[in-house]
């Protein structure tokens, strides 16, 4: 089955790019081909984390320089990368038709393949991006962390994409926790603020710990769950994968990723 999924935060500094990397990573143990698309847009970090160097970004496909299919990049991991582009590039404020037109082409490209998975790395906020992109894919994941601050923007973030798309279910990831328990804490708390106002299934897919193991990753940039398989915070990653395909997708009457996919299906 190809579907897609949106990693999302209300805010930058909670390790969502981290998550987005490893848990594309983590998917290719149960898939064939997992693409990971940067849609943060002039200040893409995915590339960084999985150690690669592309040579173009979506910024070439916006300019209509590259298509999709010229700036697909490898990774040791196995995961294919479309860049989002770095900060020289002035692209936060894409218009409609350009995002529109990346949707199309990664739909093409990816329309004869099976077994795909497409994890695409939202940028921070509620911003028009972010909204676009987190409604074109199946499951929308959000990440948290145990801050006001990160509960408030996150809440936020949700009563703008069910604005926009009547979306009912998300799934929640915690991160930087000292334990499960702790995660599953978090995510009750945040649940409870959420659903008192909005009318959405929140479905807690797992947490991660804090560990300085992922700091490291990170500065090798050697994804864990490719550095160390075995480890706890891998099975975490792995765990989380197959939480999110446990919960229910979103029904999106506009554009969606790999819709002809679904279609022929």
């Amino acid at each position: 089955m190809s579907d897609s999924i949106a990693i999302t935060s209300g805010k930058g500094g909670v390790g969502k790019t981290t998550i987005a990397v490893n848990l594309s990573i983590a998917l290719k143990k149960i898939s064939s081909e997992v693409y990971l698309l940067d849609t943060d847009l002039g200040m893409a970090n995915s590339h960084v984390l999985l150690g690669v160097n592309p040579a173009h970004s979506i910024s070439d496909v916006i300019n209509n320089k590259k298509k999709i299919s010229e700036i697909i990049v490898p990774s040791k991991s196995g995961v294919q990368l479309i860049s989002g582009g770095t900060a020289s590039n002035n692209l936060l404020n894409v218009e409609n038709k350009k995002r529109y037109s990346i949707l199309n082409q990664i739909d093409s490209h990816l329309k004869d393949q099976n077994d795909v998975k497409l994890v695409v790395d939202i940028a921070a906020g509620a911003e028009d991006n972010a909204l676009v992109f987190a409604m074109a894919c199946d499951r929308v994941v959000i990440v948290i962390i145990g801050e006001p601050t990160s509960f408030v923007d996150s809440y936020a973030l949700l009563k703008a994409i069910f604005s926009k798309s009547s979306f009912k279910n998300y799934c929640v990831v915690v991160n930087q926790v000292q334990d499960e328990d702790q995660g599953k804490d978090l995510f009750l708390k945040f649940q409870k603020i959420t659903t008192r106002f909005l009318d959405v299934n929140l479905h807690y897919v797992g947490s991660i710990k804090n560990s300085p193991k992922i700091r490291k990753s990170i500065i090798n940039r050697i994804p864990i769950v490719s550095e160390e398989p075995k480890s706890d915070i891998s099975q975490s990653f792995l765990s989380v994968a197959k939480n999110i395909y446990n919960t229910p997708t979103n029904e999106w009457g506009g554009l969606t990723f790999l819709s002809k996919v679904k279609k022929r299906a």
